[in-house]
């Protein structure tokens, strides 16, 4: 780099000082003027007076560019070790494909992302029942547990669950135990067991005679006949359902025509007599409701239904175009095997031809020496 050149006035003042002392005083002013021109006023133009000129070395000055060689860290991976602690909703692994899949008491997002669905315990693990490659991340509720579990062992029950036996009265268990005459200690296993192939199918009959069939206890020999009162059974809650819906909307309706019947008018800022606002919204239906709040499923369900058809529809689209090409292919194979056959047929046409002109010329051979020898012996 080229620096400027710049005087040196403390020498040239040094070595005049060997001069007389009035010749000193009478250079004094000089020394000061050359100092007032040498004289720097800012940081920059000292730069620029040693070094030279200098320009920016970055355009964008201030401003914060992001480098187009390093993006946005996504942050994958393992977010929770083997052994740790977890709740539900806790995510497990971050990754872009099915790098892990899940296995017991977790979930897998659309974005592969491996969730916790119960309070437990990290597991990594391998289940070669499953697929033979994949490795899987599970949640166990008891820390010395490990997986997978042996194909046919009970699962506990999540969110930390027991099982209760149920409660039933007396008089219900008197009841169900007369219409199918199996007491409800019977476990399923002492049915399968006791039931047999040979009994008939006991079909329902209508009328005063069959009143009292029904009532007969159902035999233990014919499962048919045990699962079809279980049927009854179930139609019969079915219906006391529909019973008690049926009164409840019953009810509901009975209020709002008493509301209605009660119509207050009170004496509003604009001297008007009207009712109120919130008891002209209950006159319409109950307070507090939301329209479409009693929708059945939430909008993530109706989309996931609309993929679900949409894919329906391109398989369908799929499998129609795979049939049109296997008929094509089919329709190319048969056209084949028909041009094979014509081929052979040819060619047994032509060997048949060459058969019989070999048989001809050979004929005409023997005739002509047959004719030749004739000649012979009458000369």
């Amino acid at each position: 780099m080229h620096f400027a050149r710049l005087q040196r006035p403390l020498q040239r003042a040094a070595a005049s000082s060997c001069r007389p002392f009035g010749a000193v005083l009478r250079a004094t002013t000089s020394l000061q003027s050359r100092f007032a021109q040498l004289r720097i006023t800012s940081p920059t133009a000292a730069n620029a007076a040693v070094q030279g000129k200098r320009y920016a070395s970055v355009k964008s000055q201030g401003a914060y560019r992001v480098k187009m060689k390093k993006t946005i860290p996504k942050k994958l991976g393992a977010k929770k070790t083997g052994d740790q602690y977890v709740i539900p909703g806790n995510i497990l692994y971050k990754q872009r494909g099915t790098i892990w899949h899940a296995g017991e008491n977790a979930l897998m997002g659309r974005d592969h992302t491996i969730h916790a669905t119960a309070t437990g315990y990290v597991k990594y693990y391998r289940d070669p029942l499953l697929h033979p490659k994949r490795q899987y991340i599970g949640v166990v509720f008891n820390r010395e547990d490990k997986l997978p579990y042996p194909k046919g062992t009970p699962r506990r029950r999540k969110l930390n669950l027991s099982a209760v036996p149920r409660k039933i009265d007396e008089a219900v268990e008197e009841e169900i135990t007369a219409r199918s005459g199996i007491p409800l200690s019977v476990t399923r296993h002492d049915l399968v067991e006791q039931t047999t192939d040979t009994g008939a199918v006991a079909a329902d009959q209508t009328g005063s005679g069959a009143s009292s069939k029904a009532q007969e206890p159902v035999p233990l020999t014919d499962g048919n006949a045990v699962v079809s009162s279980l049927i009854r059974e179930k139609l019969r809650s079915r219906a006391s359902g529909q019973a008690k819906n049926e009164a409840e909307r019953l009810r509901k309706e009975k209020e709002l025509e008493a509301r209605r019947g009660t119509r207050v008018f009170r004496l509003q800022d604009d001297y008007s007599y009207r009712e109120s606002n919130w008891e002209i919204g209950r006159l319409v239906g109950d307070a507090g409701i939301i329209p479409g709040a009693d929708m059945t499923e939430p909008r993530k369900a109706k989309f996931r239904l609309r993929r679900r058809k949409r894919m329906v529809h391109f398989k369908g689209i799929k499998k129609r175009k795979m049939a049109k090409a296997g008929r094509r292919d089919e329709y190319r194979g048969r056209v084949r095997e028909k041009r094979a056959g014509r081929l052979v047929q040819r060619v047994e046409a032509a060997a048949a031809v060459k058969a019989t002109q070999a048989a001809a010329a050979a004929a005409a051979a023997a005739a002509k020496a047959a004719t030749a020898a004739q000649t012979k012996v009458e000369a």
